[in-house]
């Protein structure tokens, strides 16, 4: 995963094909995660999840938080409850954390 920023996305790469990308855009320490894309060749490999998790970590260890807009983020995160720390409670985007639901 590389933080490509001159174009606001995080992409990943096979074989050095870009082989997906999460468009976002910078509020302060906050990122809007707005949608993920994994193009046809490389689709039913499981590299959104490895792109949404390296993209998380990236920004957990970078301390930012998300808003998410990204439907694919959502589930990623409602599997893997250990992210939701990374949503900013105040602007959480299309985020309903399942304790509220």
């Amino acid at each position: 995963m590389r933080n490509n920023e001159k174009d606001h996305r995080y992409e990943i790469s096979v074989a050095g094909e870009t082989a997906g990308h999460m468009g976002y855009r910078e509020i302060g320490n906050r990122r809007v995660l707005m949608h993920t894309v994994i193009n046809e060749p490389f689709r039913g490999r499981g590299l959104s999840n490895v792109l949404i998790k390296c993209t998380l970590d990236f920004l957990r260890i970078h301390g930012n938080t998300i808003s998410n807009y990204c439907p694919v983020v959502d589930r990623f995160i409602r599997k893997n409850p250990e992210y939701t720390s990374l949503v900013d409670t105040r602007h959480s985007g299309t985020w309903v954390s399942p304790s509220s639901s």
